[in-house]
């Protein structure tokens, strides 16, 4: 009786792989998978860490983050995760989000001059920013540099850090011919 179910088995399987193989390439294309494209460390005391990923606005990517932070050295209730601690300022980058939080950020250089008087590069940019936590799914908001850091404005009292993994949302190539 054994030998009957593994043969029904084997059947079965092959007969799926004949219609996968056989379907119009269509098929394969309205599918998406999720690639890992980087893992970052972001140091809680370092500010915006840059990816070096170029970004296109509507492209999907998930991220996500583990880790433990302090926001004050020596304080033990300013540890958290993620998901940051349940407190807003208006001085952090996301004023609704949790402090000490994984954010985003999307730049875009618009222009760069020159201060003739200083010799000194002016960088008009366009930011926006979006919420990761301990787990998300972005779409891009526009065209640029994506940079990953804690939803903070004071970096030098923090200790720990958080580690982030980036996946990208891609189209399934179709099968060859």
């Amino acid at each position: 009786m054994r030998l009957l179910e593994i043969r029904f088995v084997t059947t079965i399987f092959f007969i799926m792989l004949l219609v996968a193989l056989a379907a119009p390439q269509e098929y394969f294309l309205d599918q998406e998978e999720t690639i890992l494209i980087k893992k970052i460390e972001i140091q809680a005391n370092q500010g915006w860490v840059d990816t070096n990923i170029e970004v296109k606005e509507g492209e999907e990517f998930e991220f996500r983050a583990s880790g433990k932070i302090s926001l004050q050295i020596g304080n033990p209730i300013a540890n958290c995760g993620p998901e940051g601690l349940d407190l807003q300022t208006p001085q952090q980058p996301l004023t609704d989000r949790n402090l000490g939080a994984v954010i985003g950020k999307v730049v875009k250089l618009l222009n760069v001059t020159l201060d003739e008087e200083t010799g000194e590069e002016i960088r008009e940019e366009l930011t926006t920013y979006f919420y990761i936590g301990s787990a998300s799914q972005v779409e891009m908001p526009l065209d640029g540099r994506l940079f990953i850091g804690v939803n903070d404005n004071v970096y030098a009292d923090n200790d720990g850090l958080f580690v982030v993994s980036i996946y990208k949302k891609e189209k399934m190539r179709p099968l060859p011919k």
